[in-house]
């Protein structure tokens, strides 16, 4: 072996780098800019998260194993995304590593070998050495400085077989380490007269002259006597046609640790930054004597195939003048800590992720399941992912930033954000999942106690309501009253299929300019619905509006998506007409009326707040409570509002050790006294607690101020809950003898 190149191929620490450098000679060596400027400090350092970066690499060393096939495969013409030449040369269906059911499946197993992304010792425990190794179409010597060593180069732009597009590029990914090590072999040479070498290079950063220079810069390293990167004779079994990055002594963040960990690891960061990969990759870390190997496939695919998988869907449906198709997932209740599981998969605070080719463009709250769709009991439990791979052009401008880190503040998120809010909430099974969860939290016990308290407690929140101007009132019912939560029964198919039928009322009144449902039953195969030949659905007059597309068919139950037209006037009537199209059999068809009406939103009622008034429930809960376990309350906790399509519930911990201190005192005179303490502390802290949930970030933040994370805003919601108690519990204290005499009966007929 070449020792110049065993000293390249072995340095993973900074010394050894600095070595490397020396031995090849100050002489020898002229250091040019990277991306040809010296004012590269700002276009590298545009991210802010690491793992960005990483990713990056990890795009563009999927790209070289791509542009390597296409090559190979005589550059053939036609392929307007990398799924589809996926599709087309490995044989993976839609291009999607979801449609393989087994991981280890060949295919999975022969590809991932090409990409591999390794972490090493670097000398400094905390900022491993990351290593990104392609055995893909490799660079020559010439190429660096308009590829990997580019700013904002063009080189991919009419490569629609190719990831890359709205980043930055791999060089961002220089602003997390001081010194990167480029190797790289080509595949194709244009001269075949000449022996295949490696070019190699090294990049650092220029400090600058401090009396003189306003800030650093990134520089690379060249032959002077070529101005080309370092090029050494080295044999295939040693170097393999391809490219290997290596950056020294990252500054990964949060993503330092084992590769397994749920959150803070490169299995984390390369499943959630690439959600969804057009091929898979290798993860490994040779750290501390390690030897660990991950096969990377995505979450999409992970999502799809997993034990802890409840119920998933999906809709392809039309957008602007593209589409996109959004899946969700729902994982299930069982084993240990199941709340938690998610942390697995997504953010718990932003579940929603939207991708473009597979990687992550940006994400969406928790607060759509939370506020919009009113599924508190599914936060933590369902996962959204956005694909749009097809949208049209000016809606991707639109949408993404070149750091991948956030997405554009625009109306196009706005618009994407509804459609994704009327796609799941048109999905009756995520209604039912959630009352099933919350059904799990109450026994026939809860529902015999404290109904006087409750009618006291939404007289007064009814009272602030109307005097904040906040609109919707609430009501109390009696309580214990839930809705059916059985699951509908699964309709098996028969080929050719025999009933068709939309099951959603007719008339069925649909708002201007809106999207709306249909929902049918039928026991076809799920796949008619996904071929145009098979299933067509009509709108008449066609002035009405247009069919945007349907959901997946889930035990013979699906769900066809449509959109009014602005234009549409109220009062208008028309028909909506689904029609299946078995080969060689009589069409079946269903059809429904449907009348333009106003949109609650735009009606006096709905601003008056007369429209719903929600159901208002108030309870304790205890250590052994499934609530208080599922979220890990201790002594300091205080309460939690949850608010669905039915009512508003807010439970309040029996064991905070302010009430815990009052009830300790009361326990001295008797069990009447222990209750009116209880009662007391109960309704002042549900007030509080419904008021402070009422006024979340959205309602108080101007357009003009920063998002405020959701994770940040439940620390600082809790905060206040806990100074709440204090100032509750003190009121209380000083008011002791008074309330320990009062009964709840004599209390509501002074009211």
């Amino acid at each position: 072996m070449n020792e110049l190149f065993k000293d390249l191929i072995e340095a993973y620490k900074p010394d050894q780098v600095r070595k490397l450098i020396q031995k090849i000679g100050t002489s020898k060596i002229r250091w040019e800019d990277v991306g040809n400027r010296r004012n590269n400090l700002a276009t590298i350092n545009i991210g802010t998260d690491p793992a960005a970066g990483v990713t990056e690499r990890i795009t563009n060393a999927i790209d070289a194993i791509l542009e390597k096939e296409w090559k190979l495969r005589d550059k053939p013409e036609g392929f307007r995304s990398p799924r589809r030449a996926s599709e087309a040369w490995y044989n993976i269906e839609d291009g999607k590593l979801s449609k393989i059911k087994s991981a280890r499946d060949k295919r999975i197993e022969d590809l991932s070998q090409m990409v591999q992304v390794t972490l090493f010792d670097s000398g400094k425990e905390t900022k491993p050495t990351v290593q990104i190794r392609d055995t893909g179409i490799g660079l020559e010597p010439e190429q660096f400085s308009t590829t990997i060593l580019d700013l904002n180069g063009n080189n991919k732009i009419g490569k629609l077989h190719l990831m890359g597009a709205f980043g930055q590029g791999g060089s961002t990914a220089l602003a997390y380490n001081n010194l990167t090590i480029i190797i790289s072999k080509p595949f194709f040479q244009e001269d075949k007269r000449k022996k295949r070498k490696i070019a190699f290079t090294i990049v650092r950063i220029n400090q600058g002259d401090v009396d003189k220079d306003k800030h650093e810069w990134y520089e690379y390293m060249v032959e002077k006597s070529t101005g080309q990167p370092f090029t050494l004779e080295v044999d295939d079994e040693l170097f393999e046609p391809g490219t290997l990055v290596r950056h020294i002594m990252m500054d990964l963040g949060r993503y330092k640790g084992k590769i397994t960990t749920p959150s803070n690891s490169l299995w984390y960061l390369a499943h959630n930054y690439l959600f969804d990969p057009i091929i898979p990759f290798t993860i490994s870390d040779r750290r501390n004597g390690r030897s660990e190997n991950r096969k990377v496939t995505g979450n999409n695919r992970l999502l799809t195939y997993n034990e802890n998988l409840e119920y998933r869907n999906e809709a392809s449906l039309t957008f602007k003048n593209g589409k996109v198709t959004i899946y969700w997932w729902v994982l299930n209740t069982l084993g240990q800590d199941p709340r938690e599981r998610i942390k697995h998969y997504a953010s718990i605070s932003n579940p929603i992720i939207i991708t473009f080719n597979g990687q992550k463009q940006g994400t969406l709250s928790n607060r759509l399941i939370k506020n919009d769709l009113k599924l508190p009991y599914l936060d933590r439990y369902l996962i959204v992912h956005i694909e749009a791979d097809y949208l049209d052009n000016d809606s991707k401008r639109q949408l993404f930033s070149s750091t991948r880190e956030s997405l554009k503040a625009t109306s196009i998120v706005d618009e994407l954000t509804k459609l994704t809010v009327d796609t799941l909430d048109a999905d009756d099974e995520l209604k039912r999942l959630d009352k099933e969860r919350k059904k799990r939290y109450f026994t026939k016990e809860d529902t015999q106690v404290l109904d006087k308290l409750k009618k006291r407690l939404a007289r007064r929140i009814n009272t602030y309501l109307q005097s904040s101007g906040s609109g919707t009132s609430v009501t109390t019912t009696s309580i214990g009253e839930h809705s059916s939560t059985a699951k509908l029964p699964e309709i098996p198919f028969e080929d050719p299929p025999t009933f068709f039928e939309i099951t959603s009322p007719s008339p069925k009144e649909v708002y201007q300019n809106k999207t709306f449902s249909v929902k049918f039953k039928t026991d076809a195969h799920p796949n008619y619905f996904a071929r145009a030949e098979t299933f067509v659905a009509f709108i008449e007059p066609q002035s009405l509006g247009s069919f945007t597309g349907t959901a997946r068919v889930n035990n013979g139950y699906g769900i066809a998506y449509f959109k009014t037209n602005q234009e549409a006037e109220f009062g208008e009537v028309g028909e909506i007409s689904l029609e299946l199209r078995p080969p060689g059999q009589k069409s079946l068809t269903s059809s429904i009326e449907i009348q333009i009406v106003e949109s609650p939103e735009d009606s006096d009622s709905e601003k008056d707040g007369k429209n719903k008034s929600p159901n208002i429930r108030v309870d304790y809960v205890g250590k052994d409570h499934l609530y208080y376990l599922d979220n890990h309350w201790d002594e300091y906790s205080v309460a939690g509002v949850e608010s669905d399509q039915d009512e508003i519930i807010i439970w309040v911990s029996e064991e905070n050790k302010n009430l815990n201190k009052l009830v300790t005192r009361a326990q001295r005179k008797n069990d009447e006294a222990v209750q009116n303490i209880k009662n007391k502390y109960l309704e002042h802290i549900s007030f509080y607690a419904f008021v402070l949930d009422k006024n979340g970030p959205e309602q108080i933040l101007s357009e003009d101020d920063g998002e405020i994370p959701t994770e940040s805003y439940s620390k600082m919601k809790e905060s206040q809950l806990r100074n709440a108690s204090e100032t509750v519990c003190g009121m209380i204290n000083d008011f002791f003898e008074m309330i320990i005499i009062e009964s709840v009966e004599h209390e509501t007929a002074e009211v």
